[in-house]
């Protein structure tokens, strides 16, 4: 089971940007049996996380250390953040994010680590880019809430063109069963987490936090 709670010092650790990425993280876990254990730190943004990326790599018994992170506008600038940030305990990344979710192995002294950038290793994007990916093909109230966003004008719109697919997903979230909660929807199997990049998180996960010594 995963828990959020911070009072004590976890094996493995996956560190979030914020509570939707928190809600996705641990309902994937209650939903996908085969995942191993690990706990959840929501650290409410992009500096938090990368702030936090020494003192939880250094910490006593840690096993391993999960890092999500959004690309946003520049994949390029996110990967060399956190890169530079791995660097700085003697973690070194690659040049470049595996498109499967990066894992470096660790040693006796460091953790195993891994790194996922939403949507997917290497596209600009967030979160609700990755879930939109997890929308069944056929799914009927989507196109409705594309459509429906797509509609408003310009000068009515309190989102920018880059934050279009976030709306057009909280469109489809009010019209579920428990508006606004992507952990409730994959609870729900609203969204699918046997969609193709559903499947390569899980695989990142159980090749970040299992089998492990």
């Amino acid at each position: 089971m995963v828990h959020g709670s911070e009072d004590r010092s976890p094996e493995c650790l996956l560190l979030v940007e914020g509570a939707d990425d928190k809600a996705v993280a641990i309902h994937f876990r209650i939903v996908v049996d085969s995942l191993p254990e690990f706990e959840v730190s929501d650290r409410g943004n992009v500096d938090k996380v990368l702030a936090a990326i020494r003192p939880e790599v250094l910490v006593s018994g840690r096993k391993a250390v999960g890092i999500v992170v959004d690309a946003n506008e520049s994949p390029v600038s996110r990967w060399q953040a956190v890169s530079e940030r791995l660097s700085r305990v003697g973690i070194r990344a690659p040049s470049e994010p595996d498109v499967d979710g990066t894992v470096m192995e660790g040693n006796s002294r460091l953790p195993r680590t891994g790194v996922w950038m939403m949507p997917d290793n290497h596209s600009a994007g967030e979160l609700e880019d990755f879930l939109i990916t997890m929308l069944p093909e056929d799914d009927p109230v989507w196109p409705r809430s594309v459509a429906y966003i797509d509609a408003i004008p310009p000068q009515d719109r309190r989102f920018t063109e880059k934050k279009g697919p976030r709306a057009q997903l909280h469109a489809w979230f009010a019209t579920r069963k428990e508006p606004r909660l992507s952990g409730r929807a994959i609870l729900a199997g609203d969204l699918r987490v046997d969609a193709a990049l559903a499947v390569k998180f899980i695989h990142w996960l159980s090749r970040l936090f299992g089998d492990l010594e």
